[in-house]
């Protein structure tokens, strides 16, 4: 071999040690990190958002609906049980009377309903309906 061509060899295998070098070197030097913001921790928040708040709004009104509705069901329920056994009903906002040569007839309107009390020779009895029930149905005799 010539001196040329071992020149040669030693420069390429001069090369490759220091291509491993490089790449030992690469390998051994910790991979950078990117630099990391500082994060800015969530604190408690006192206040709701405005999504929050309109959630909380609905189920109060929905709250609030419901109690308005089981309350009148509860009125209803109280006159219509007196009213069948007999008694006055209780939660009466307006109370007429009509009266006619042979009897009166007593027209309690409540929250919704009407409770008519017949007391007439022709015709005896009590009747429980809605607010647009008809105020006397015997005859129109007075």
């Amino acid at each position: 071999m010539d001196n040329e061509e071992k020149e040669k060899l030693d420069l390429n295998k001069e090369e490759k040690i220091e291509k491993k070098e490089v790449v030992e070197e690469k390998k051994e030097e910790p991979k950078k990190e990117p630099k990391k913001e500082p994060v800015e921790e969530k604190k408690e928040e006192f206040f709701e958002t405005k999504d929050d708040k309109k959630t909380t709004i609905k189920k109060v009104v929905n709250i609030a609906l419901w109690v308005i509705l089981f309350l009148w069901m509860a009125v209803c329920l109280i006159d219509f049980f007196c009213t069948k056994a007999g008694n006055d009903p209780i939660f009466c906002i307006k109370k007429d009377t009509n009266k006619y040569s042979d009897g009166e007839v007593d027209i309690c309107t409540g929250l919704g309903y009407k409770v008519i009390n017949y007391q007439r020779e022709s015709y005896k009895g009590r009747e429980y309906g809605m607010f647009f029930l008809t105020k006397d149905r015997t005859s129109d005799n007075k």
